[in-house]
């Protein structure tokens, strides 16, 4: 990936935030002075509790370029903490650079930008490239045969190690959250997505390493596999081992207390319980 500029703050009226000076034109900037209006003119490819706009943009010295702008909307306590906090779209520009820094692959970040109201965010945007050519991890996990999804296994393991080697400690590393594609020498090349989920510390390892890694879906009869490639081929410690099983059953506990949660939620919206 080609490095980033520095970073030059931006002040469109109702919007401030910052873009990479190397993209701190006139042009750009006045494509951004409305984020909403924007968005609208994209394809929305997700209407969670975050908006995603997939849409084509000029970008400096790029070209064309196919992006992705992601809306925050913070209620409640999430907004208020803003007001000491730094909001989701500064963290997720944060957490985008300093992958890119440490030559953690990620769709190349081009802004942030936010609205405040009362001394909090009203709401926010991040703007980012989109990654070409891939898919979302679990995808492969479920469509490959055996020796392509060893293969697969491998090569994540280690982009993990690499991770965690450079610091990148991803608090929601699950499948939607990491993108795959094939390198065209029959291995893998991995992206990181939802960035402002990434802190950055000296080292991840130990159990905060084994914990990291549950909320990935990986075959159960591949699991041991992948600890043993995350360890460089040698099976992995004790305790680290009994740690992973330990919070993988514990994860997988909670999303079931969640789904049964969430259909009760919606029988009684129904009326039928």
């Amino acid at each position: 990936m080609t490095p980033l500029a520095e970073e030059r703050p931006v002040d469109l009226g109702q919007y401030r935030g910052a873009v990479d000076a190397a993209l701190h034109e006139p042009a750009f900037l006045a494509s951004l002075s409305d984020p909403e209006k924007l968005m609208r003119s994209g394809t929305v490819i997700h209407a969670g509790r975050n908006r995603l706009a997939a849409l084509r943009l000029d970008v400096p010295g790029r070209g064309r370029r196919e992006v992705v702008l992601k809306r925050f909307r913070p209620r409640g306590v999430d907004r208020l903490k803003t007001l000491v906090l730094a909001p989701k779209p500064l963290k997720a520009w944060r957490g985008a650079r300093a992958l890119v820094e440490r030559g953690i692959p990620t769709p190349r970040p081009l802004a942030w930008l936010e609205s405040r109201r009362a001394g909090t965010t009203a709401e926010g945007y991040f703007l980012a490239e989109m990654a070409e050519n891939v898919r979302e991890v679990r995808e492969q996990f479920l469509g490959l045969e055996s020796e392509r999804l060893d293969r697969l296994i491998r090569s994540l393991a280690r982009f993990l190690k690499t991770c965690h080697d450079r610091g990148i400690w991803h608090r929601d590393l699950s499948d939607g959250n990491v993108l795959v594609a094939e390198d065209g020498k029959g291995g893998y090349d991995f992206y990181l997505l939802d960035t402002n989920r990434v802190r950055i510390l000296k080292k991840v390892k130990g159990l905060r390493a084994a914990a990291n890694l549950v909320r990935l879906g990986v075959p159960r009869e591949k699991r041991k596999d992948f600890l043993t490639y995350y360890a460089g081929g040698c099976p992995p410690g004790k305790i680290f081992a009994l740690w992973y099983a330990f919070r993988k059953s514990w994860y997988a506990s909670w999303v079931r207390t969640k789904k049964a949660l969430r259909l009760r939620t919606l029988a009684k919206k129904m009326g039928v319980q």
